[in-house]
């Protein structure tokens, strides 16, 4: 049997989910770590549940994801064009060869010339990603590593995957067509465990997940959704 859902819906069936709390908080340190003393910062912020489209004084754009932050200096691009991102954003970065569009997060730094990228970074959490759907990009640890500090090249389908705690970065390959989809704000799950549903809705919303009942008694899921239709979503009974 097929059910009808909206994607608010959908969660709202499967799951009591309670917002994140303290998700910047203990990273504040690392973030203003970053920030330039001599700079003073305006705040963008994602709310829950909600992505917040914006567009740079340089004409570069932004999609700033739920329970994100990124901070912006007040004289950009004046001074630079350096940004400090806490959590996941998506950049068309303007091009411009003389002045490279910088990202900084705890744990990475990207800089391009002109291109599209997304980055998952929030302070708190010691793992970060960096995706590349078109141009060249330039990753580097955001710190002095003891064991490498090489930058890695990435082009399309080319993304970094990294971990501060176990000092690890690495390039690994994507379907371009998955970032594609999260610009569009759809969300497709096939066969899906629900476990990895949880994992992403949390991911996607900003949100903390709990789950009554045992996890293992829910069957794989199907659904696909998008921002403004209604879809199916289905459940293969167990």
């Amino acid at each position: 049997m097929s059910v009808k859902y909206t994607f608010h819906k959908f969660t709202g069936l499967l799951l009591s989910a309670a917002l994140y709390s303290g998700c910047q908080q203990p990273g504040a340190d690392a973030v203003k770590a970053l920030l330039n003393d001599n700079l003073t910062y305006t705040t963008y912020e994602g709310q829950v549940g909600q992505r917040k489209q914006l567009q740079l004084a340089d004409s570069s754009t932004v999609v700033l994801n739920a329970g994100s932050r990124l901070l912006v200096p007040q004289n950009f691009p004046q001074g630079g064009r350096e940004l400090v991102l806490d959590g996941e954003a998506f950049f068309d970065a303007a091009p411009s060869a003389a002045q490279p569009l910088v990202v900084k997060t705890e744990i990475l730094t990207i800089t391009a010339l002109g291109t599209g990228f997304k980055v998952r970074c929030f302070a708190a959490q010691p793992g970060a990603t960096a995706y590349l759907l078109n141009g060249k990009v330039r990753v580097a640890k955001s710190y002095h590593s003891s064991s490498d500090n090489q930058p890695e090249i990435l082009e399309r389908g080319n993304m970094v995957l990294a971990n501060k705690e176990i000092d690890l970065m690495e390039k690994e390959t994507y379907d371009p067509a998955e970032l594609e989809a999260w610009l569009q704000e759809a969300l497709r799950f096939e066969n899906t465990p629900f476990t990895t549903v949880v994992r992403k809705l949390e991911d996607w919303f900003a949100v903390t997940i709990t789950i009554k009942g045992s996890a293992s008694d829910v069957p794989p899921l199907n659904a696909s959704f998008n921002k403004q239709t209604p879809a199916a979503g289905t459940g293969k009974p167990p």
